[in-house]
């Protein structure tokens, strides 16, 4: 079975990706193809959702085991053949690629045909993919050069009673704990 798959972003109505991929597939195979496309980090989480028609999640395919415990349903992209959920076309899916943010790229299948499909392939580009957000731009460019946060609890009391703010005796967060203890 081969899957034709259109991916479009709602970041910039310019892209769109259109992928060829066989059901025998795995989503781990798509997302490891997706990540290569569209030049990703390939060390950040990435889920893909199964999708009503009105974009509500409903099934997620996860990067690595996330089930809480036993007795729940958990799919994982290395597990789980494409063909499994995508069978018709119309079927939509969201393949999350930051979390922190909630970006998403939107899929749908456009096609599916009785045709042997050996590799995953873009067989239509438009437009740039959404970037990525780099976390190395907000832990900053390399560690500290200043050891002093090695260990932030590592002060003897000189830097106690050098703190600009000591006046501990006038805080009200302080004197409300203080009284917790005569209860």
């Amino acid at each position: 079975m081969t899957i034709r798959l259109r991916l479009i972003s709602g970041e910039d109505e310019d892209f769109i990706r259109d992928i060829e991929v066989g059901g025998e597939a795995t989503f781990f195979d798509l997302h490891n193809f997706i990540q290569e496309l569209l030049n990703f980090d390939e060390g950040q989480m990435a889920s893909f959702f199964i999708t009503d028609e009105e974009w509500q999640k409903q099934e997620e395919i996860t990067l690595m085991d996330m089930a809480m415990d036993e007795t729940s349903d958990s799919f994982i992209m290395a597990d789980t053949k494409i063909g499994q959920f995508v069978t018709e076309a119309k079927q939509r899916l969201l393949y999350v690629f930051d979390f922190f943010n909630e970006r998403n790229l939107f899929m749908e299948c456009y096609e599916v045909a009785d045709i042997e499909c050996s590799e995953i392939k873009c067989i239509y580009a438009a437009g740039n993919p959404p970037e990525q957000l780099d976390l190395s731009d907000l832990l900053g460019e390399g560690a500290p050069e200043d050891d002093s946060l090695e260990n932030p609890m590592d002060f003897d009391d000189e830097d106690y009673y050098n703190y600009p703010d000591t006046d501990f005796d006038n805080d009200p967060m302080i004197s409300f704990t203080d009284d917790l203890e005569n209860l």
